[in-house]
């Protein structure tokens, strides 16, 4: 019964001895920091990874080191023109300071939630600073992250001093309108774009004509000046061309009218023509009478002795006259009648 009992004892002390052990052991993950703690009040901070050992009777407390991203829910907050906008943001943050934070906040939960407060109350201070055409700018640097680095900073300062976080990053994830007022504010969007449409239309078509306009004088600007130029070389030419008739025609005027005869004849005879006209009509008097003699000219002892030179300019064969005794005769006149 002895032996019994002292078994019995043993074994109690064994599994004492075994959960003394147990609770005795402190292991310590590597994105996680420990508090030692004494019936709640913090005795030591156990911040490298690994195997660690407390008093049996002392509990810790295990806290996640790693970045914390928080998402709260939107919010409704107006900005300084009282416009009402629907903001969602997102808080990425750490522990920096376990002892303060085991002080302070004392959970993750808690944590979140106190930042949650703490950036809207920042971010509404912010926007109601600012006028909404201001925020959705379009141009670099965007005012919305120059507004977010500056909540950034007032909140990173005020969790860090109160609350021993580290706040990495606050960032917007939607700025909109609520959903009760959206279809208005895309009706007044649509109306807006379309009247500046319609000033954007009107100042290009008004443009349009401006350049159609100094186009069309420099068009008949341009006309003009090839018309005189024309004009001009057309005159010259003409000019040149009488000068050249003009010395043609004082070079022997009577060799000259029977060309143009000729011309006349060309122009205006042809298989398809009949002509009734006397026969005594000064257009035909080519064909009737022949070519007229040549005026006098000073003989001189070469063209005595040639009977080429006495036939006279014309030569022998003109309208089939013969020479006789070293002249030329025209040919006979035709009787009256039809041509």
């Amino acid at each position: 019964m002895r032996r019994r009992n002292i078994r019995i004892i043993l074994t109690l002390l064994a599994a004492i001895g075994a959960i003394a052990l147990a609770r005795s052991v402190v292991i310590v993950d590597q994105g996680e920091s420990a508090y030692v703690t004494a019936f709640g009040r913090p005795v030591r901070l156990v911040d490298q990874p690994g195997l660690h050992f407390k008093w049996p009777h002392q509990g810790v407390r295990t806290f996640d080191r790693r970045l914390q991203l928080d998402t709260p829910p939107p919010r409704e907050l107006l900005t300084r023109d009282k416009k009402n906008l629907e903001v969602a943001w997102y808080t990425s943050w750490r522990i920096a300071d376990v002892e303060r934070f085991l002080r302070t906040a004392r959970t993750i939960p808690d944590a979140s939630a106190r930042l949650e407060d703490m950036a809207a109350s920042v971010l509404a201070a912010e926007l109601g600073g600012r006028e909404l055409g201001q925020l959705v700018a379009v141009g670099e640097p965007s005012p919305l992250d120059a507004m977010m680095d500056a909540l950034t900073d007032r909140v990173a300062e005020q969790a860090a001093s109160e609350y021993g976080l580290e706040i990495v990053a606050i960032r917007l994830r939607r700025l909109n309108y609520p959903p009760d007022v959206r279809p208005a504010v895309f009706e007044q969007i649509r109306s807006e774009r379309q009247r500046v449409a319609a000033a954007t239309r009107a100042e290009g078509e008004s443009q349009a004509r401006t350049i159609r306009s100094a186009a069309d004088r420099e068009r008949a600007a341009v006309i003009a000046r090839a018309e005189s130029e024309a004009a001009r070389v057309i005159g010259q030419g003409e000019a040149e061309a009488a000068r050249i008739l003009n010395e043609a025609q004082a070079a022997d005027p009577a060799f000259y009218q029977f060309l143009k005869t000729l011309e006349t004849y060309r122009a205006a005879l042809d298989a398809r023509t009949t002509l009734v006209l006397s026969a005594d009509s000064p257009f035909l008097r080519l064909l009737t009478r022949g070519v007229p003699d040549p005026p006098a000219m000073k003989p001189d002892r070469d063209r005595e002795s040639s009977p080429v030179a006495a036939s006279g300019p014309a030569g022998p064969s003109v309208l089939g006259a013969e020479p006789r005794d070293g002249r030329v005769e025209a040919p006979s006149r035709p009787k009256r009648g039809r041509p």
